[in-house]
Parts: structure tokens; C-alpha cells; sequence
């Protein structure tokens, strides 16, 4: 399983006349190119979230079992090594039967999320099974590379590398000199990369 980032930078130049054309100081001109670098990043943590529901007719009941099942849940997989636990904040909702084209309150629902964070993600199916015996109610999993920020910056020299050869290239194939950078922008361009521009004085 492996996640790709990438960068792409527009950067505008100011590509300079090396020779003169008439007697009056000829306008700056630039020339934009882009460059873009892409790396594959490996998971290696992944976050089980666990949602623990309880119902009863009456809230304080409904909040009563879940606080049971939460703490039980998480002290039982805070006693196993190499997992990370966190717990959320509870939520309530009241929930409705339809009888004969009328809704009426019949329960009411607590949740909490409960967050298991490991690297062995062999571990994964363990967590759930432990989970499903104090009232899971949902559950996902989510896989991230902890190294990713690294990455980023490490895509970004790349794609800034990339533009500037790119810059090169170009005023070289036209006769013109390459003068220094005015303005590099980043933003983003979507979920695992950036986009942006800038320009050379």
C-alpha cells in the first residue's frame, strides 16, 4: 500500500535581451514555466476508530452503559503494548419509531469514539474483535505516513528544482538571459499535492 504526494510550481522568469533594439530601454519581459515532482510514501500507522453506541429509554442510562462500556474498552486495550489509546467526547440523540404515520421518541442514543492508533497493522482485526463486545457500533481505519511532512518538503525541492530547469532551458533555446527570482506561491492542488506560481526578477 503506498500513498503518492506530489508539488507543481509555476514560476515566472524575467528573461533578459542581451542585445539592444532601439535607443530606448526596451520593457522587462517574463516567461512562466511549471514543475512538478511526485514521491510514493509508504503507511506506516494506521487509526482504528472505534464508535461505541449505547441505547435506553432514558439518557441517564444511555450515557451510564456507555461510560461502562468506554472504560472497560479502553482498559483493556491500554493493557496491550504497542497500541495507542484516545478517547472522544460522548454525543446524545434522541431516536424516533413511526407507528400508523406518527413519530414518536422511543430511545435514546450515546456515542463515544474511541481512537486506537498502531504500526502493526496485523493488529487491526484484534482491536475490532476486542471492541465488538462493548457495544461497537461502527468502525474505520485509516492509514497515514508519519514521515509525510518530511516527504512534502522533500516534493517541494524537487518540483522547485524542476521549474528552474525547466526556466533554463527555455531562455537558453531563446537567446536571453535568466535573471533571479521575483516570487515563488504554493497552494494546494489537491489531496496528497501542491500547485503554485512565482517569477524571477
Amino acid at each position: 500500500m503506498t500513498k503518492r504526494i506530489g508539488a507543481a510550481f509555476f514560476v515566472l522568469v524575467n528573461a533578459c535581451s542581451t542585445y539592444v533594439t532601439a535607443p530606448t530601454v526596451p520593457a522587462e519581459h517574463t516567461i512562466t514555466v511549471g514543475g512538478s515532482a511526485s514521491i510514493d510514501v509508504v503507511p506506516d500507522e494506521a487509526c482504528v476508530e472505534l464508535t461505541l453506541t449505547t441505547r435506553d429509554a432514558s439518557m441517564p442510562a444511555a450515557h451510564s452503559s456507555l461510560a461502562a462500556a468506554s472504560a472497560e474498552l479502553s482498559k483493556e486495550l491500554q493493557s496491550q503494548s504497542g497500541l495507542v489509546v484516545e478517547r472522544g467526547t460522548v454525543s446524545y440523540s434522541p431516536e424516533y419509531d413511526v407507528e400508523s404515520g406518527r413519530s414518536r421518541l422511543a430511545r435514546y442514543a450515546a456515542s463515544n469514539q474511541v481512537n486506537v492508533r498502531l504500526r502493526d497493522f496485523a493488529r487491526i482485526p484484534e482491536v475490532i474483535g476486542r471492541a465488538a463486545a462493548h457495544s461497537l457500533d461502527r468502525v474505520s481505519v485509516v492509514y497515514y505516513s508519519t514521515t509525510i511532512a518530511a516527504k512534502k518538503a522533500e516534493v517541494r525541492t524537487h518540483a522547485l528544482e524542476a521549474a528552474n530547469a525547466k526556466a533554463k532551458a527555455m531562455t537558453s533555446a531563446l537567446g536571453v538571459g535568466l535573471g533571479d527570482v521575483i516570487t515563488v506561491v504554493e497552494g494546494d492542488g489537491h489531496a496528497n499535492g501542491s500547485t503554485g506560481a512565482g517569477s524571477y526578477l
